[in-house]
């Protein structure tokens, strides 16, 4: 008899999702059969019986395709508040979390507003998932706090409701704030690009469980040095490279990249101004005896 997280994810996998495995208690993917994490998520029913030949224990994430918007809300409140203000929902999939959150599973419509990130959410208490960029966990796993659990069962993608239009406006991020002036202190590029390089090293080196914040952290970072000069599609491009070195996939890491960039250059970094080499000593010249 398959172990229950197989048969949970041989179902999601018949559903149109794809699945990977956790480490047992956890919600990080499981390292050891996944080392590249969102990038192996697989419906392959041969693959997913490896997985968890391999380690009966283990929970079960599900990959929404992009066209599937979860949304992830962190306490019973915010589902509540959000429920009462978009009826609607109430039939829509979703799951409750061991600490009484809410994973709610809807299609986006063609409609929907562009520059939607998984990111960060516009909402208190509401986080985006899903858009193939970001996993949630899923019933059966068990953490310590307790399982999750269906409250409407999962459906097909093609058979979600559509997000409300008036949610999605909500969702809608806000603008981006134009840069501050470049100060008057100039920095010179190739320190800059010292800078940046330093922060992509760290994203590059980054462990399983800790990398899209930690590319957000530096993508903040780098961003607060834009108002000194530095280029940010460049900044972009080379964090990206870093990040998908790391193992995140590229349209995450595009995403989480570009939103840190954009805060971090309302708020410059306070850079001190770099070190003055100590004068040479002028060379005393000794002037050559007259000839006689």
């Amino acid at each position: 008899m398959p172990p229950p997280a197989l048969d949970a994810a041989l179902r999601y996998a018949a559903l149109g999702y794809r699945v990977l495995p956790l480490w047992p208690g956890a919600k990080r993917p499981h390292g050891r059969l996944v080392p590249h994490g969102l990038k192996e998520a697989s419906a392959d029913p041969r693959v997913l019986a490896a997985w968890w030949r391999a380690d009966p224990r283990a929970g079960v994430g599900i990959l929404a395709p992009e066209g599937v918007l979860v949304l992830d809300l962190d306490a019973p409140e915010a589902w509540s508040r959000l429920r009462a203000a978009f009826p609607e929902l109430g039939g829509a999939p979703r799951q409750r979390t061991p600490r009484g959150g809410v994973h709610l599973f809807l299609a986006l419509p063609p409609s929907a507003p562009e520059g939607l990130s998984v990111a960060a959410g516009a909402l208190p208490g509401v986080d985006l998932r899903g858009l193939g960029r970001a996993y949630v966990v899923a019933a059966p796993t068990r953490l310590e706090s307790g399982a999750y659990r269906w409250e409407v069962p999962l459906a097909a993608p093609a058979l979600l409701p559509p997000a409300p239009q008036g949610l999605l406006e909500a969702l809608r991020p806000p603008p981006p704030v134009p840069p501050p002036p470049l100060p008057l202190t100039p920095v010179s590029p190739r320190r800059l690009w010292g800078l940046l390089q330093r922060f992509a090293a760290r994203v590059a080196a980054t462990p399983v469980g800790r990398r899209h914040l930690t590319l957000i952290r530096y993508a903040r970072a780098a961003g607060g040095l834009v108002p000194y000069g530095l280029d940010p599609l460049e900044a972009e491009a080379v964090l990206v490279a870093a990040a998908m070195a790391a193992g995140l996939p590229e349209k995450e890491a595009r995403a989480a990249a570009r939103w840190g960039l954009g805060v971090g250059q309302r708020a410059p970094l306070p850079l001190a101004p770099p070190p003055r080499r100590p004068a040479r000593p002028r060379r005393r010249r000794v002037k050559a005896a007259p000839r006689r």
